[in-house]
Order: structure tokens, then sequence, then C-alpha cells
């Protein structure tokens, strides 16, 4: 990087910094948005007594009103005091709270929950990515974070999650579990969650077929290209472009692998190498957007205006699309233009499926939040990943929006073409994501008559087909969710992969030359760790 651009990005750093810390001193009150309201105490006292009593049942747990300040991505528009809720108005009544929104997005909510953490004023709970690893290890030791209770009985609907192996396994260093897991699914294969989404209507109107080779993908990618004058394929992240396009280069390229009989990094293999080696090759044939390594590279929208062929990205929000998709090409349906590709399979033809935790991120309560706060926060995320608790974040309320049918529900909505649970409920932007996004149970028959209701029931139809002739990628989650709370070294690894990309440096030297530089901060030590206690798994 040339000296202007290191000086640029440490003075735009500077900026955020002050901003966001020029932020915390700073409250709206009365219910509006706070930029960074630190956990207050609110009854006995931060931390007080034997955390392992914190959910012991009272006559009336929620006698006491509340006051909880919550940090979560887009808070500030989904939950506002002058804003009319009803689902909003019933949870809080329902465990005697008040929701004080600490505001994030997704662009920039590890950096706030950072600089958060270093001037203590991390709100009484928030959302983070990271729930275990060295970050953790270090906040768990100063007292930054509040660990969960020993006992988590009274919380049935977390307990069964937070008693997974590979997120018990993922305990901080000191034994002891700071996070409620937001789970995926019941299930490691997420074939939904990594893939290529490509204008379907230009790969027909130009004859090209599915590709089963990447010399394949690339003349499709490089035929719509030249003939559409658009960006090959575009991507937000170098980490999206290895995990969706080359996933069968490596299918456990990041999770700790077992080679000739020792544990490592998947980057340290082979076959990481020729992943980054062909995201090289999309790159310099000008297929790879050249923004890709920008921050807050709005690729999704490139992707909508037909300004690429293909997009990176998580093809299970293809739900939350039609909108976007129709913003920018009116009365025009989605799924007439565009569609999931299938993953390019290995030589041999296997198709390895995108393998993951359970879970991804977490919610993490700060060391400055009492027991009764946290008690009561778990009871309200407890609820949210009950059946109950899962209908109303999907559905609305009861009695309103839908009413019981058995074990499922009877949708009043289902044929309402343009109903938007979101618009009439804004806080269920929190609510139905804040304790898991999803319990992988369906609650109703069929799907709503809607735009949104036929692109899920395409999603679905494509994930089963994947799952159906899909491998399980070799990933032995036990260990990974172990070594994943290890200290490793703390290095960039995808600061280095996109520099690697965008450069003619030999790949396998630099990547030798980073693992030698993190063998020295704590690699070593974690790989005779994990060697240590797992000398017989495969």
């Amino acid at each position: 990087m040339k000296k202007g651009q290191t000086l640029a990005a440490g003075i735009a750093s500077l900026a955020l910094a002050a901003s966001l810390l020029a932020g915390c001193s700073s409250n709206s009150g009365n219910g509006g948005t706070d930029n960074a309201p630190a956990a207050s105490d609110n009854g006995a006292g931060a931390n007080a007594g034997s955390n392992g009593n914190a959910g012991a049942a009272q006559d009336d747990p929620f006698k006491e009103h509340l006051d909880i300040s919550l940090a979560f991505y887009d808070i500030a528009t989904s939950i506002k005091a002058d804003q009319p809720d009803p689902m909003l108005q019933m949870i809080e009544k329902k465990f005697n709270i008040t929701i004080k929104p600490v505001n994030e997005s997704w662009g920039d909510y590890g950096d706030r929950t950072k600089l958060w953490a270093a001037s203590g004023q991390l709100p009484d709970a928030f959302f983070f990515d990271q729930t275990s690893g060295d970050l953790v290890n270090q906040w768990a030791d100063q007292g930054i974070i509040k660990p969960l209770p020993d006992d988590m009985s009274a919380y049935p609907n977390l307990k069964k999650y937070v008693d997974l192996p590979d997120v018990a396994g993922a305990a901080a260093a000191d034994g002891k579990n700071y996070f409620i897991p937001r789970m995926l699914a019941n299930r490691n294969e997420l074939p939904m969650d990594r893939g290529i989404e490509i204008r379907k209507d230009w790969m027909d109107e130009l004859g090209l077929k599915d590709p089963t080779t990447y010399d394949e993908l690339k003349n499709v990618l490089k035929t719509i290209a030249d003939k559409k004058h658009v960006i090959g394929i575009t991507a937000g992240g170098i980490g999206w472009i290895r995990e969706s396009v080359f996933q069968n280069i490596n299918p456990a390229s990041t999770w700790w692998q077992k080679v000739n009989g020792q544990w490592q990094p998947g980057w340290m293999t082979d076959g990481f190498a020729e992943q980054v080696a062909q995201i090289r090759d999309l790159y310099q044939s000008g297929l790879l957007d050249k923004d890709f390594a920008l921050p807050n590279v709005d690729a999704e929208n490139k992707f909508m205006q037909g300004k690429a062929a293909a997009l990176v990205t998580t093809p299970k929000t293809m739900n939350a699309e039609p909108a976007l998709w129709n913003k920018a090409n009116p009365n025009s349906n989605i799924l007439d233009h565009v569609k999931i590709l299938n993953p390019v399979p290995t030589a041999d033809g296997k198709n390895y499926l995108y393998g993951y935790f359970d879970y991804w991120s977490g919610t993490l309560f700060s060391g400055n939040t009492s027991d009764e706060k946290q008690a009561r926060l778990l009871a309200l995320m407890d609820w949210l990943a009950s059946p109950e608790g899962q209908k109303v974040t999907r559905y609305g309320l009861q009695g309103v929006d839908w009413e019981p049918n058995g074990d499922m529900v009877t949708n009043k909505h289902k044929d309402e073409k343009d109903f938007d649970l979101m618009k009439l409920y804004p806080s269920n932007n929190v609510f139905g994501a804040l304790a898991i996004w999803s319990d992988g149970n369906k609650y109703v028959e069929g799907y709503p008559a809607t735009e949104t209701g036929k692109v899920q029931e395409y999603i679905d139809k494509v994930e089963a087909e994947q799952l159906q002739a899909g491998e399980k990628p070799p990933i032995n989650w036990i260990v990974n969710s172990f070594a994943s709370s290890l200290n490793t070294g703390g290095g960039d690894l995808d600061a280095l992969v996109t520099k690697l990309v965008i450069g003619n440096e030999d790949i396998k030297a630099a990547m030798k030359k980073y693992a030698d530089e993190q063998m020295g901060l704590g690699l070593s030590d974690a790989i005779k760790a994990v060697n240590d206690k797992y000398p017989d798994e495969n």
C-alpha cells in the first residue's frame, strides 16, 4: 500500500473513532436512540452475588421495571419512542422493560463495539460476530463482558443451544460461556449461506449453460460481461468470494484440518493457496469487480441495477431482494431474471456443501450489566426462541395476524400481495433475530401468494436439491469449536489475501511467511493445544 493510501486510511480511522466516541458521550433520552449508553446498574449492582443464581425463580420475576440498553444493527429505525408498534408494546409490557436502542449498522457494528468496549460504554447487551477467540478472551479477562449464568435451566429454549457441542466448545479461556448463539439451523450444512446469483435471462439470451468447471464459469462470466458491457461478478469481500465461488477447491479452507496426522488451520494448506490463485485469475482477467476490496462496496445494488452479471451473496436472503429489484426494474419479477447458480463441482464431480457452526454471531452482555438485567434479557430471548416467540416474530400477533391451527398457524395475510410484516411492526427487525435467526421449523403450510413468498419457495426448492445432491464438508466441528477459542496470532488473513489477489507476489511464499509470523504470536501454542486435546479425532 502506498504511503498516501496509508495516511488516508489512518485519517479515516481516526475520524471514525472521533465521531463514535463523541457519540458515546450523549444520550437522546426518553426512549430515543442513544449512540452508546453504558450498561447501567438497576437493582443489585453489576455482577452482584453468584452469577449462577441470576435466573432463580421468584413470585413475580418481572415485578421491577427495567430500562435496558440494547445495541443491534439498524435499531434506530426499528425502535422509536414515537413510532406506533403493537409488537414492541406487547413485548415491553410482557417483560416489564423499556428498551433503550443503541444504534449501529452492518457496516460499522464491529468498530463501534470495540470502541464502546475500550471506553467502558458497552450497552447492557449487544450484537457481535466474534463469540470466541483472542478478543473475547481479552474482554473476559478484563471483566469487560459478563458470562452467562452457570445454570441455564431457567431458559430451556436457550439452554438446548448453549449446550450444543460446537457452542459449549467455544467457551472462553476461563471455561465460561459469554454469548447466546444466534442459531442458523439445526445442522451444519448451509448451502444457502454462500453462493452466486446470476442473471439467468442473459444466460438464456446468450445460450449459456450452467458451468460445471471453473473454466466454464469464467467463460459464462466473460461472455455476459463482453456482450452486455457489465462487470463479470461483484462481491463485498474477499472471504465471500473464496467460500462462494471456489468452495469446492478446498471445502474446509478456513477450518482446522488434519494434514499428515496433525491439526492445523485450513489456510496453511495448499488448497487454500489454490483458492487464492483462482481469485487472482478472476481479478487479473478483469471479471472480478475491481471495487471488491473497498469498504462498504454496494455489490447488491450494482447487481440489481444491471451493472454486473453475477453477485457473490447469501442466497437465502434473496427473499428480501424483490423490493430492491423492483426499485431498479419497475414492473419486473426478479425470478424471471435472476437465479441461484449451482456450485461448480470438484474434478471428480462432488459438490461439498458450505459448512458452518450451528450459529453465526451472538448476543453478549456488558460486564456492568446487573444480574437482574441479564436475567430479564435472557427471559426475553428464551421466549423469542420458543415456538410461541417464533410464531410472533414470523407472522405477527396472535388474533390479529394469525390464529392457532394445532402446532401450526393460519396466516391471515397469506393472500395479501403487498403485506409487509416489518412495516406493521418495525421492531421485528430486532426481535426476529435477537435470540436466533431461526429454529428451523415451519409453522405454516404452503407459501404466501406474494412475490416474496414465491422467492422463498424457490430458495427452499434449491436448498432441498443441494442438500440432497451435496456432500457434507470434511470439517470436525468439535475440534474447530475448541480451536476457535484459542489465540492463533491475530493476523489479518483477509487483508493478506486481498493484497495477494491484486498483486503479483508468490502466493505460497507469502502464505508461508505469514504462517511463520503467526507461529511466534500464539499459533504454535494453539496448534499444540489442539493436537494434544484431539490426537485421535479426524
